[in-house]
């Protein structure tokens, strides 16, 4: 399978987003345009890349119009057969005219738009949602040839047995480099609580620890914070700056229970890996969160849909301290949870072998 990007690496959303069982490798190819060759400029003269208008098109005039393309977040301007994944909703373009808005959303309605996935179900919810508020006239054709599609994942293990786990520890794993949006400073607090009573604990961070996100706006000060806590516990925490991904999921294969308690994520990557490996995780109840977990293979905590806030903060602080406290009390609860969720995994992963186009 071929997946063209345009401006972007092919990082791990595409990665994670492409791969299908019993295919070969994913070829990603760079195809440039003339977004892609003017976002390039304004990097050069200004030393700023990022730029949501020019990521989120594809236009070259001197293609041949038989060659076909996959893109994620990304619609093509003119007459290729495309298909597109998205993972919040379509177009993503950033602070434009809505001229540019209507552009493209006359070009996802074309026949050669052939397919149109969303991530997750809430995805397609919102996509709905924005089509019908926006531009309903172009609603039905778009509607018609969108599909729910979330991220293929394969099982880690063949069975809970396999697991790697230490006797004597609990074992938590958080991954993510927007350490403080994947709520990072919450979980250390929780544990700066929680170590000097259950020094079986265990927690790995894998993270560069960013500060700055869009949801948190932490600063240099709260990383500060978060090393202290860090160097406070060198027996109980751990962490990895950066990690080829194989390792992290080794780790998780070591880890009794996953750590994603976000406060802003349109998916949520690293659970999935976390259960594969057959981890429970501990999630908030973001976005598609909801769809690949529950209550009954893990522990959801919800978080009021309210602007980041100390005492929301404080709460989701309290909330993963009582989840925590309560495994500790009932450590066998990780491996039920963990049995389950492996066994949900493989059940996906078998149907969908077959069947996956």
């Amino acid at each position: 399978m071929k997946v063209c990007y345009n401006n972007y690496p092919n990082g791990y959303p595409e990665i994670r987003n492409f791969i299908k069982p019993n295919e070969g490798k994913i070829e990603f190819r760079r195809c440039r345009d003339l977004f892609s060759l003017l976002l390039a400029l304004v990097h050069k003269f200004t030393g700023k890349g990022y730029r949501p208008f020019l990521k989120g098109l594809f236009f070259n005039p001197f293609i041949s119009e038989k060659k076909e393309f996959n893109f994620f977040n990304t619609i093509l301007i003119g007459n290729n057969p495309y298909e597109v994944t998205f993972e919040t909703t379509l177009p993503r373009l950033g602070n434009v005219s809505f001229f540019w808005y209507k552009m493209a959303v006359k070009q996802l309605a074309k026949p050669n738009c052939r397919s149109i996935f969303a991530m997750s179900q809430c995805a397609y919810n919102l996509q709905k949602e924005y089509m019908e508020k926006n531009h309903p006239r172009y609603a039905t054709p778009i509607l018609n040839k969108m599909k729910v599609r979330h991220p293929y994942q394969e099982p880690l293990i063949e069975s809970y047995e396999a697991k790697m786990l230490p006797a004597d520890k609990i074992v938590f794993t958080l991954t993510g480099a927007d350490f403080f949006r994947k709520g990072g400073m919450e979980v250390l607090k929780a544990f700066d609580q929680l170590i000097p009573k259950h020094h079986q604990l265990q927690l790995n961070i894998i993270s560069s620890l960013n500060f700055g996100d869009y949801a948190t706006h932490t600063t240099i000060d709260d990383q500060i914070e978060a090393k202290r806590i860090i160097a406070k516990y060198p027996e109980n925490i751990t962490h990895y700056p950066s990690l080829p991904n194989n390792e992290v999921l080794e780790i998780y294969k070591q880890s009794h229970i996953g750590l994603l308690p976000t406060w802003a994520d349109s998916y949520g990557y690293s659970v999935l890996e976390a259960q594969a490996a057959g981890c429970p995780c501990i999630t908030t109840d973001i976005r598609a969160l909801p769809e690949i977990n529950n209550d009954e293979i893990g522990w959801v905590i919800n978080l009021p849909l309210t602007k980041y806030s100390t005492d929301l903060q404080n709460l989701l602080i309290n909330k993963i301290y009582q989840t925590i406290a309560l495994i500790c009390s009932h450590p066998k609860i990780a491996m039920f949870k963990g049995k389950k969720v492996l066994q949900l995994i493989i059940q996906k992963y078998e149907a969908n072998i077959p069947s996956r186009q």
